[in-house]
């Protein structure tokens, strides 16, 4: 079998990656559609020329010729790029041996996962969030929710830790003491507004602190880590094995976050799953997206012994991914039900994608 051509669907917010082969089986992927323009102009001009005529099952040559034949331009735009191709890989591999994915990478350890809500807002009332995370306790069951705290990396604005005390204090009350509550500040504090932060919040219980500052200093996690007693939760921007090692080997979180659509797909986030291991952490793969690469990390949780926490399931109103899928993932007294098709379980309405979204070939 050799593959014959890779498609791009892409919009603001979406991109997907179809694999075909000669043998007329296909598979789709997912990566992180950050720049959606960019990522098609790298999958047709970089990618794409290395792997057409290969052979699907050749994953570990596959990511040789991408990766590191291209290290000149590594980083994370061509890791997520890959992301898509890798996952796709998998569920062509999957639809073609007629078995799961998860069968595929290690075999079945778990079939539910439970989720918190996670919001992803920052322009609500404190009100409205509170509103907002009870209202998915009620409708979804779970047990756990995050919501937002900072301004958010790389906007200039300055932080405001009482007012963010305040949403913290306004989520508590809405919840309830016996509901998990964790915060994510993507990258908005230096280390001190980090543990001052902390200090101003630590009477309302929370259950990890997601990425307090920028996601790439080391030095700062390895100081937060020994600093805070509560769990510190990082590497959603992580594409590199080498990264994962040093921020897991050197303590500098007790969660790690290495997300299967942009770190390079499942082979990739499998061995940061190794390591977690190796340095007894919990392994907890970001992923925001209820769509194809939604599947792929419940996959990868349900081969995973690490995958052993809450998994973040995005409570946003938009369904720009999911309007896609044939049928809705099942979420269940706040589990969701990993896909039980084969590949990775999930079916896309192929005739939608083509009338509404932009085409790559």
């Amino acid at each position: 079998m050799k593959i014959t051509d890779i498609i791009c669907y892409k919009t603001d917010g979406l991109f997907y990656v179809k694999v075909e082969t000669d043998e007329g089986v296909s598979g789709f992927g997912e990566s992180s559609p950050m720049r959606p323009d960019v990522l098609a102009q790298i999958m047709t001009t970089v990618v794409k020329p290395q792997v057409i005529g290969m052979d699907p099952f050749d994953g570990e040559l596959i990511e040789e010729r991408v990766m590191r034949k291209n290290y000149k331009i590594s980083g994370q735009m061509l890791a997520s790029t890959f992301s898509g191709l890798e996952i796709a890989l998998w569920d062509l591999k999957g639809r073609y041996l007629k078995q799961r994915v998860y069968n595929l990478l290690g075999g079945l350890y778990r079939n539910r996962i439970p989720l918190y809500a996670s919001s992803m807002s920052r322009d609500l009332t404190h009100e409205e969030e509170a509103d907002k995370v009870r209202d998915a306790i009620s409708r979804l069951g779970v047990k756990a929710v995050k919501i937002k705290v900072g301004p958010r990396y790389g906007t200039g604005l300055p932080v405001d830790l009482a007012d963010d005390e305040k949403k913290v204090k306004a989520a508590r009350e809405a919840i309830g003491p016996d509901c998990r509550l964790m915060i994510d500040g993507n990258s908005s504090y230096t280390y001190i507004q980090a543990v001052q932060l902390f200090e101003r919040i630590k009477q309302y219980d929370i259950h990890h602190f997601e990425e307090p500052c920028p996601y790439f200093d080391i030095e700062t996690y390895v100081k937060l880590a020994h600093t805070l007693p509560v769990p510190i939760h990082v590497g959603e921007q992580d594409w590199n094995l080498f990264t994962f090692r040093d921020f897991i080997s050197r303590g500098a979180c007790h969660l790690y976050a290495a997300d299967p659509v942009k770190c390079g797909g499942l082979s990739s986030a499998k061995r940061a799953a190794a390591l977690c291991r190796a340095f007894g952490i919990h392994y907890v793969p970001h992923n925001t997206t209820r769509g194809v690469g939604f599947a792929a990390a419940l996959h990868l949780a349900a081969s995973s012994p690490e995958c052993s926490s809450y998994y973040e399931y995005n409570i946003e109103k938009s369904t720009t991914r999911e309007r896609y899928l044939k049928e809705p993932f099942r979420v269940e007294n706040g589990y969701i039900v990993v896909p039980e098709g084969h590949g990775l379980g999930i079916e896309l309405d192929e005739e939608k994608m083509e009338a509404t979204l932009d085409v790559v070939r």
